[in-house]
């Protein structure tokens, strides 16, 4: 006789054959992983716990031993109450036991196995912390940081003008780079004049230890940008190489400012599109004003921060035309701009420019819309660190700043983050506008080989 044909399955049926034998064979893992923990969790309290057995033993139901006179039956009834009573005995503290043992399950998990006994480990039950892994590198614990500058300030180790530009920096009213490099410099230069050479001793050696915790302080409170790292480089360089019998009265500090004549790449119509606010930027367009050139500025904004409102008020109250728009209508909005200058936090020495996030956006769109892109900065910004990305070296900002703390701090699935700078690569960048020249981003390694330390 013939076989009856097998029948064939089709694809869809095999894999959803299979895969219903993978979720059986997940579902029996977590069944005998669940069997397992629950062994363990009572084999660990018997450990810890006396046995029922000797419960019996330290805690036995007394009952009068019958007198000689007493009726068998009597004695009979006797017993069975004295096990009825153990019995209950035994039965509470059980129940006892087994809410016990459902309470530290929901508390430990198991890690290591040996034997029939699993090891525990308990689960932390502090406050949620909100922290990207990505950026792990980036948080400060902040905690520990402010009990060391309160022992500093305590001490007296910490100038004044620290003190003060600290708390300004931390609450972001001192912001951008040029403001912080400034009052830094001042903070740098009321101490000088206050700080008093001790006797028998070298002015720069003891100058750099004075100055030590002032450094600190102000590291705690917010990290250095890309100029108070050289600006401070520069001083200590050329305070280490003063004659050693110099008097405190000979030493004069004092910063000027650096006019830029980008103001030159204004034509009269232009249409300036900015981002953010840049104390530069501001000095070339109010300059150009002045000189009775006509043009309007686009001033782009976003959140957290809108620093480009700060901007906005300062150009119009210089009586500047003026458009202030969002950044989510850089698109929209590049098709009236002329020409686009940009700030920066710093120059890299592979050409790329560092500045605030959301100005590598405002790059890309002036670049698909053939808008040439002027980034204004100064040679002592530049820097010979080499960065592609914006992930290695950045500055996080306040969380409560990009959501209320309410909407975060109890959800473990949340976790706000801000981001000061972005990462504008060469290609983007027309050109970048110095004190020196109008350069090329690729010129950055040549400037830092001549720039004077």
């Amino acid at each position: 006789m013939d076989k009856p044909p097998i029948e064939e399955k089709t694809r869809e049926e095999v894999e959803a054959e299979r895969k219903a034998k993978r979720a059986a064979k997940q579902e029996r893992k977590k069944a005998a992983l669940e069997k397992q923990k629950i062994d363990g969790l009572e084999n660990q309290k018997k450990l810890n716990e006396p046995s029922t057995e000797s419960a019996i033993a330290v805690d036995p139901v007394k009952v009068p031993k019958p007198k000689a006179d007493v009726p068998k039956t009597a004695q009979k009834k006797q017993s069975t109450q004295k096990i009825e009573t153990t019995k209950k005995i035994i039965n509470i503290k059980n129940n006892k036991n087994k809410e016990n043992i459902v309470k530290n399950a929901e508390e430990v998990k198991p890690t290591v196995k040996t034997g029939n006994l699993v090891n525990l480990v308990k689960k932390s039950t502090g406050p949620v912390t909100h922290k990207v892994k990505l950026f792990n590198h980036l948080y400060i614990d902040s905690i520990s940081l402010l009990t060391e500058n309160k022992l500093k300030i305590n001490s007296g180790k910490v100038h004044p003008s620290f003190i003060k530009l600290g708390v300004q920096m931390r609450t972001s009213v001192v912001a951008g780079s040029n403001a912080r490099c400034l009052a830094f410099l001042y903070a740098l230069k009321q101490t000088i004049s206050d700080f008093v050479t001790p006797e028998h001793k070298n002015f720069a050696r003891s100058f750099e230890e004075h100055i030590g915790p002032a450094i600190d302080h102000l590291m705690a409170c917010r990290p250095f940008s890309v100029s108070m790292n050289n600006a401070h480089k520069s001083i200590m360089w050329h305070v280490k190489r003063l004659p050693h019998n110099i008097s405190d009265g000979h030493i004069h500090m004092a910063g000027k400012a650096i006019c830029i004549a980008a103001q030159n790449k204004i034509a009269k119509g232009d249409v300036i599109l900015t981002y953010g606010y840049s104390s530069l930027i501001e000095r070339i367009l109010t300059s150009a004003h002045s000189n009775n050139k006509q043009f309007s500025v686009i001033v782009v904004d976003s959140a957290p921060w809108y620093e480009g409102r700060q901007l906005l008020h300062r150009l119009v109250r210089n009586n500047i035309q003026c458009t202030y728009v969002l950044l989510s209508a850089t698109s929209f909005i590049m098709t009236k701009a002329t020409k686009v200058l940009l700030g920066a936090h710093a120059l890299l020495a592979n050409g790329y420019v560092m500045g605030r996030a959301g100005s590598s956006q405002i790059a890309l769109v002036a670049k698909h819309f053939n808008v040439p892109v002027l980034v204004c900065c100064e040679t002592y910004k530049f820097t010979e660190r080499v960065q592609t990305d914006s992930i290695v070296f950045n500055e996080l900002g306040n969380e409560n700043d990009v959501m209320p703390k309410e909407q975060w701090l109890n959800n473990r699935y949340l976790t706000p983050l801000g981001l000061r700078y972005d990462v504008t690569t060469s290609d983007l960048i027309t050109a970048v506008v110095t004190e020196i020249a109008i350069l090329p981003c690729t010129s950055v390694p040549v400037v830092l080989r001549v720039r004077p330390n």
